[in-house]
């Protein structure tokens, strides 16, 4: 399914962008914040679309955060 394919995608991406920030890959950059943005709605549809509430819900959050410094980075 496709909100199968959206989770798994978003996992990757999450675990991509923090894996290259962690290892000094990336600085804190825009595209650090893309991937967790990006990462964090597709774990959170999966996670919303399975009522499975804690992944939902915390990486909405991550998501909010995200955008969050994504509009700084423009400001």
């Amino acid at each position: 399914k496709l909100i199968d394919i959206a989770g798994w995608i978003g996992a990757a991406l999450i675990i991509i962008g923090y894996g290259l920030y962690a290892t000094g890959i990336i600085p804190d950059i825009i595209i650090y914040h893309l991937l967790n943005l990006f990462g964090s709605i597709g774990v959170a549809a999966i996670s919303y679309y399975r009522k499975v509430w804690q992944p939902a819900i915390i990486n909405t959050c991550f998501a909010v955060f995200a955008t969050i410094a994504v509009i700084r980075h423009f400001l």
